[in-house]
């Protein structure tokens, strides 16, 4: 066989491969997302296994029961103490009158359609941004968009339900049975790669966990600098700050995007509910102290914190990742950017240990 038929079946099989990972596209994400989980609660079970009390050990399904309440209990208890928090934001909104929010925001709109009427003259005089953002909400609010909306809400929710049980369910047979998964993906390799797939296996294991430990200290240091920061310096309260922080601090796990659409999310929100009492003699001021707190808090994590998780999991160019970050969004949106990093490893590590004779692999992992 000359090497145009091995190539021609090669891109066949590499095909086929991808028709069927898209079409089962949904339960294969569900094991992914259970194996990421497993491989961050596997060192605990370890842990958990090995203690003896007496001439009793913890058994494998129990540490892997322990383990996974952990995990759950604390994404269960910040919602629990979240909830109200946002509720009390929630409440601000509909104490405040429609008249103040108008009054607030006439004078940034004013200067904003002078200058949109100066750069283009073309514009008719009658149309300005308040026009134009009304008509697209007359848009939103057609009886056929709302129909569809709520029938997209019902089927996220019970999609979301059998997405979350499937998930818990697979997690805990994945920390119970540590090889299960690992058995799972080598019962499909050929024989003749078995030993540079688990080589491969165990580099991706260790950067992914180095990865995702890094994301939680990560996570948990930007929701702490952000909170503190736009409560002492932009005078929020502190209920509004913690909100603002940890929601920067979960954007911020999607490089370059995250950060900014969360913090113009903050500001926006700083705006609407803290402008009047933070003290500041003008709307201008108060958007640059915001502004500064994120733009000085995300420099502070660029060059100092995403450098040494970076490092030890992917070696690769911002722009490199920038990139690839895109094609992830747009390929599978929010959830396609907040996994592209992780996928991109997995690759890497793939493409160095399997297409290493290629350059442009050799140029990338390098």
């Amino acid at each position: 066989m000359n090497k145009l038929a091995k190539y021609i079946i090669g891109a066949a099989v590499l095909a086929i491969i991808v028709l069927i990972v898209w079409y089962f596209r949904s339960i294969i994400t569900y094991i992914l997302i259970a194996a990421l989980l497993s491989l961050m609660g596997r060192p605990v079970v370890r842990w958990l296994s090995r203690l003896r009390i007496r001439k009793w050990h913890i058994p494998k399904a129990l540490s892997a029961l322990i383990v996974m309440l952990f995990m759950f209990g604390v994404v269960a208890l910040v919602i629990y103490f979240m909830t109200p928090l946002v509720s009390g934001i929630a409440s601000r909104f509909d104490s405040l009158k429609l008249q103040e929010v108008t009054a607030m925001l006439s004078e940034p709109m004013r200067q904003i359609n002078a200058l949109m009427h100066h750069y283009f003259p073309s514009v008719a005089p009658s149309v300005t941004i308040e026009s134009l953002i009304w008509t697209e909400i007359d848009k939103l609010l057609h009886p056929q968009i709302v129909t569809r909306l709520f029938g997209s809400v019902a089927s996220f929710l019970v999609n979301f339900g059998v997405g979350l049980f499937s998930v818990v369910f697979i997690t805990f047979f994945f920390l119970k049975e540590e090889n299960m998964f690992g058995n799972m993906v080598m019962a499909i390799v050929p024989e003749k790669y078995e030993e540079k797939f688990s080589h491969a296996m165990k580099s991706v294991n260790e950067l992914l966990l180095r990865y995702f430990l890094g994301i939680v200290i990560q996570v948990f240091t930007m929701t702490l600098l952000i909170s503190t920061g736009l409560h002492f310096i932009v005078r929020i309260e502190y209920q509004l700050a913690l909100v603002l922080g940890l929601l920067f601090g979960i954007f911020n796990i999607v490089p370059y995007v995250g950060p900014l659409l969360a913090g113009s999310l903050g500001i926006v929100l700083g705006i609407v509910t803290s402008y009047g009492s933070s003290g500041y003699p003008g709307l201008v001021l108060f958007v640059v102290a915001m502004a500064g707190v994120y733009v000085g808090i995300n420099m502070l994590d660029t060059y100092l914190f995403q450098p040494v998780i970076y490092s030890s999991s992917i070696k690769a160019h911002p722009l490199e990742i920038f990139i690839v970050i895109l094609v992830s969004g747009y390929m599978g949106g929010a959830v396609g950017m907040l996994v592209a990093i992780p996928a991109y490893t997995v690759l890497r590590v793939f493409a160095s240990e399997f297409l290493s004779r290629f350059k442009v692999v050799q140029r990338l992992t390098s």
